[in-house]
């Protein structure tokens, strides 16, 4: 059930109690399968991460992940640190690959800049090596969010603020480095930070942190009306965190007031399917998952362990060491959910 913004209260209790009761059993516990090397940073320090598909090497696929305290890191699907980008205080990353700049392809990262006021840019090259190619300032104060969209030829950059609100900017990449042409301008009512938008509907998921998960048109044309997938609430609790998408059919939300995870259907009815935690392996030697920021989640084969996909989860709680990233296969999410039915119904209709 969906939430429309300019229902009153007492419909919105009403709406909000069929959202609740359609939850299955739950949470479910999980167990990572690999975790990363500890960012560099002490404190609350790792933050968010996006996941890049080697196309020719699958195995040799990266993950981008953000220290908001020093800068970009760079693992492989070992959790081994092969780059490290210390460029200042970076906190949310997204990217998109084969997108048309420049004359040819190219796959992009960008990811929020706190320093700057503004978009880190970054290539991702064949090889999975990370290039910096500039700055792009928005005039975004205390910017936060970040997920990008690709519209059509264009690549569009969606980032927020702590204030609530939001900028949609189209980005271009010149010989001069970088480039943001503003579209719109929008607000949530209070702090926003995750956001993820999927490409073939078009539809923008935005976590406004002790409220829940709006859905609402991406392209720039679009009203800007928007509805309510989730509240903040039972199941779920504030801080509403990370957002990702597995392919278009289904949103994944840390929900880091109760160290829970929701799986729901990424179009409406926006169904519930399930909670779960992760919790420490004795056996593997990795420990549980707590507080977590970010999300991020790939659909793509990358070979023996993550045949179904990748999810990557911030770990907010890593002692005593400094704080990681923890990987799973999104298999073990679809197998206790049971998902692998609803993929195959999805892509029929």
């Amino acid at each position: 059930m969906i939430a429309r913004r300019w229902l009153g209260a007492a419909l919105g209790v009403v709406l909000a109690a069929f959202m609740v009761t359609a939850a299955p059993s739950g949470p479910f516990v999980l167990t990572a399968r690999v975790e990363t090397t500890p960012v560099e940073s002490r404190g609350d320090a790792a933050d968010d991460s996006a996941i890049w598909f080697n196309r020719a090497s699958p195995g040799e696929s990266r993950v981008l992940a953000t220290d908001k305290l020093r800068g970009l890191e760079v693992y492989d699907l070992h959790g081994r640190n092969v780059q490290s980008l210390p460029l200042g205080r970076l906190n949310n990353v997204d990217l998109r690959q084969d997108v048309p700049m420049r004359g040819g392809y190219m796959d992009l990262a960008v990811a929020t800049h706190r320093d700057e006021l503004g978009l880190a840019v970054f290539e991702i090259q064949d090889s999975g090596q990370v290039r910096f190619l500039g700055l792009a300032r928005t005039g975004l104060e205390e910017i936060y969010g970040v997920c990008l969209y690709r519209y059509g030829e264009q690549l569009h950059v969606f980032s927020n603020g702590k204030d609530g609100r939001y900028m949609q900017h189209r980005l271009a990449v010149s010989d001069s480095g970088p480039e943001v042409t503003l579209l719109r301008e929008f607000r949530l009512d209070s702090q926003p930070e995750g956001c993820v938008v999927d490409d073939p509907s078009g539809r923008l998921f935005m976590g406004e942190e002790s409220v829940g998960v709006w859905v609402m048109a991406a392209s720039p044309d679009a009203a800007l009306d928007r509805d309510l997938v989730i509240r903040a609430e039972a199941p779920l609790a504030a801080d509403i965190e990370g957002l990702a998408l597995h392919g278009s059919e289904f949103l994944l939300v840390s929900s880091q007031g109760n160290h829970r995870f929701a799986v729901l259907e990424a179009a409406p009815p926006y169904r519930l399917r399930g909670i779960f935690r992760i919790d420490h392996d004795p056996v593997a030697g990795i420990g549980h998952v707590r507080d977590t920021d970010g999300v991020a989640v790939s659909a793509h084969d990358f070979g023996p362990g993550f045949r179904q996909g990748l999810v990557v989860v911030q770990d907010g709680d890593n002692a005593p060491r400094n704080q990681n990233f923890k990987y799973l296969a999104w298999a073990q999410i679809a197998e206790v959910l049971g998902l692998d039915d609803a993929i195959g119904q999805a892509r029929r209709r």
